[in-house]
């Protein structure tokens, strides 16, 4: 019997990141054809073909290079012989590109999106088996329909939900809710859950200058203040508690509004949603009495790659709401 086809789509990172002694220090290098060059028990899980998107650590990678790996998967994905693909990603950011492609992807075929811990250079790293575990995802044929999903140190991850919890554990990544939907080894996938699929998003392009405010003890509405100024496209404010925020930035969200810009609240803690149960003047409850909207489960981090997607599908806050809704 012939084996899947699985693509391996590299980005960068340190899963990629070799030493420069020029810069005194580590920077992606290394190419998508020398990754799996690197794991030879490859060849036993899939036919492997492998594609360079673009090779940049994640800490700099920007909105538009993210969006235009949505094309590259779309484009390796179309051919109905290939069973799914595995991007090596930068870990810093790898759980903002996981959820945009779950957004705009549209294909049911899996995306495994994968990173490291340590250098490709380094005696143990652990790229090679890192993507070893997700090209075995990309291959199975139960792993189709559950949307984007990250894999790192084994444990499979909706998009939706992951987070990146550590920055030196080989464990690095967990789930804010829902926790991880299977794991891998190599004696197999196995799988716990199969997440709703988040809604999918058909467009040409991203509103990129949405931005993420977090409100702290005593903050004031100095960064509010200055995206009202510089009209941007869109706010999240990560409040405290069920979505609750102080005066200030009760003022500068009410003023956002006012002057057009889309405002979403979120919890800026660890688990669980927003909630209007409060009702001073801050509380969740009196900002969306002005036209604020609940970011739900999704982390404000989450919440921003939503409303940037969103928001170049529609202005309108019923049907942001109602996207927001079934996120």
């Amino acid at each position: 019997m012939s084996k899947p086809i699985v693509w391996i789509v590299g980005t960068g990172g340190t899963i990629a990141s070799k030493y420069d002694a020029a810069l005194g220090g580590h920077v992606a290098a290394a190419s998508a054809e020398e990754l799996t060059a690197n794991v030879p028990e490859l060849a036993v899980v899939a036919d492997i073909r492998a594609r360079e998107h673009s090779r940049v650590n994640s800490a700099v990678i920007d909105t538009p290079t993210v969006f235009g790996l949505r094309d590259t998967l779309r484009a390796v994905l179309a051919d109905d012989a290939v069973s799914g693909a595995v991007v090596t990603h930068g870990t810093a950011t790898l759980e903002e590109t996981a959820y945009l492609l779950d957004l705009t992807v549209g294909s049911d075929k899996p995306i495994v999106v994968t990173g490291a811990q340590r250098d490709f250079d380094e005696k143990d790293a652990d790229g090679p088996r890192n993507i070893l575990y997700a090209a075995m995802i990309a291959a199975d044929p139960l792993a189709a329909g559950r949307g984007v999903m990250v894999c790192v140190g084994g444990q499979i991850h909706a998009a939706r939900y992951v987070v990146k919890a550590d920055t030196l554990s080989l464990d690095a990544f967990g789930s804010r809710d829902g926790g991880k939907i299977g794991m891998v080894s190599k004696t197999g996938v196995t799988w716990f859950a199969h997440p709703r699929r988040s809604p999918h998003l058909e467009v040409d392009h991203v509103k990129q200058n949405v931005q993420l405010v977090v409100n702290t003890q005593g903050a004031n509405d100095l960064l509010l203040r200055a995206c009202i100024a510089a009209r941007v496209d869109g706010i999240v404010v990560d409040a405290v508690g069920a979505g609750n925020m102080n005066l200030p930035f009760y003022h500068g969200v009410c003023d956002a509004l006012a002057a057009g810009i889309p405002v979403v609240v979120t919890s800026r803690h660890l688990a669980g949603p927003p909630y209007a149960s409060k009702g001073y003047l801050g509380s969740l409850k009196s900002v969306m009495a002005h036209g604020a909207l609940s970011g739900g489960f999704l982390s404000g981090i989450k919440a921003r790659i939503l409303l940037m997607v969103a928001l170049a599908h529609t202005r309108d806050r019923a049907q942001l709401a109602e996207i927001f809704a079934s996120a």
